[in-house]
């Protein structure tokens, strides 16, 4: 189940990001982050009544974190891509968002099989071959500034909900959404931005936020009744689903390691789920 999930999160995410890194260039990313966030808290919400879960305290206060977190995470990786490119802010989000996670979970404790740990280094080899591209141009240095940021947010936001039991089920999520919703509102106050994106840009934002508020879900219901690190590395191809997206939709070449690349990482995924 946990490879499964890991795939939903993966296909939701990269989807997502496809609209989200578009609307980033017409509007801006604390704007874009913020309209997603009211159908992402409207959706997380609903699934968190049939979901079954208690309102416990500190998952509730885990969430509330993992909120602060991704908000700005979406923020600087959208704005990264915005003012740099997805070639060079993509590979270092991706991978510290998935390596923090798995790394957190295997230093306290936790345990993976053999073919596992194979698979997780088959998948984050994969990862990176990905999502590298020659295309960087100019703006290397704003895009490595601007992805680490986004990969560190992400890194410590899916490390926290992962760590919330199975007796709170959705509700973390639920916080998570809300504060994040409430951060990046706060923070176009303080910088005199427009809260939301413009008029015609909200179904875009609108499906952008429903997708990300279902990865969301699949990734905590699988960490929290399966393993963080199997879980982390089972969201790997999200960047893949993004990049095949801009290259099917906008033109944006996908050079033949980039196809390897997502071959590989979905056959260490593959292992895990063997494993």
């Amino acid at each position: 189940m946990t490879v499964l999930l890991g795939l939903c999160f993966s296909l939701g995410v990269g989807v997502a990001d496809y609209h989200g890194a578009y609307l980033a260039r017409r509007a801006q990313a604390l704007s874009t982050v913020a309209s997603a966030l009211v159908a992402g808290s409207v959706v997380m919400f609903g699934l968190a009544l049939v979901i079954p879960g208690e309102l416990v305290a500190s998952d509730l206060m885990m969430g509330a974190g993992s909120g602060t977190m991704i908000g700005f995470g979406l923020a600087a990786m959208y704005r990264g891509i915005s003012e740099s490119s997805a070639a060079v802010v993509a590979p270092i989000s991706a991978f510290l968002a998935t390596v923090i996670p798995f790394g957190w979970d295997i230093a306290s404790g936790g345990a993976l099989a053999g073919l596992a740990v194979v698979g997780s280094v088959v998948a984050l080899i994969g990862l990176l071959g990905s999502t590298i591209s020659p295309e960087l141009g100019d703006r290397v240095r704003v895009g490595v500034r601007w992805g680490v940021a986004g990969g560190l947010f992400f890194g410590g936001a899916m490390t926290l909900l992962g760590e919330t039991s199975e007796a709170g089920g959705l509700w973390p999520a639920v916080i998570q959404r809300l504060v994040a919703l409430t951060a990046l509102l706060l923070a176009t106050r303080v910088r005199h931005l427009p809260a939301f994106v413009p008029r015609l840009l909200w179904p875009r934002a609108l499906l952008s936020g429903v997708l990300g508020a279902s990865a969301i879900a699949a990734f905590t219901v699988g960490a929290q009744r399966g393993s963080l690190a199997e879980m982390a590395i089972s969201t790997a191809l999200a960047p893949a689903v993004t990049a095949i997206m801009s290259a099917s939709f906008d033109g944006h070449p996908m050079r033949w390691w980039q196809v390897l690349g997502a071959v590989t990482c979905a056959a260490g995924v593959g292992m895990i789920g063997l494993a």
